[in-house]
């Protein structure tokens, strides 16, 4: 603890009590950047866990679409068998069956966009989630370095 008192009266240009007011000062401010840089870090960290959660639920959401759909498409085709046995058309042949498959021909159509534009969100939500993960790192590091330069600007008394 000897060596500190002329350290202090070094930085604090003859005085002790100034040098000891400077290294507290700068101590504080590194102090604070460092504080400041790791809740940054966790930022970024938090944005990124919340993004693959994002993206879950994003495909599970189209998952429940699909089933959505395919059960409407049952219905749809439930409703057309009936309405075709009670006029007494055989529902596999001619008008009927064409109908049917053209429904079942959209609706695997929009399975296959939604599954593709699922995707294509996902793969968006996990991109922003690794984007915030850097942009939390890469400020964390700014902000540590600004704060080593304004410790050096203070121990220098500039």
């Amino acid at each position: 603890m000897a060596f500190v008192v002329p350290i202090a009266t070094a930085i604090g240009g003859g005085s002790a009590l100034t040098g000891a007011a400077i290294l507290a000062t700068a101590g504080l401010s590194i102090t604070a950047g460092v504080i400041s840089a790791q809740q940054q870090r966790a930022a970024g960290k938090f944005q990124d866990a919340q993004a693959k959660i994002d993206a879950g639920a994003e495909g599970d959401a189209s998952k429940q679409r699909e089933i959505i759909r395919k059960r409407n498409l049952l219905r749809a085709i439930s409703s057309q068998q009936a309405a075709a046995g009670a006029t007494g058309v055989a529902f596999d042949e001619g008008s009927p069956r064409q109908i049917a498959q053209l429904d079942i021909d959209r609706a695997t159509d929009d399975l296959f966009v939604d599954r593709a534009s699922s995707r294509q969100r996902q793969r968006g939500l996990l991109a922003q989630g690794r984007a915030a993960r850097f942009a939390g790192k890469a400020g964390a590091a700014s902000t540590l370095l600004d704060t080593a330069s304004g410790a050096l600007t203070t121990l220098r008394g500039g």
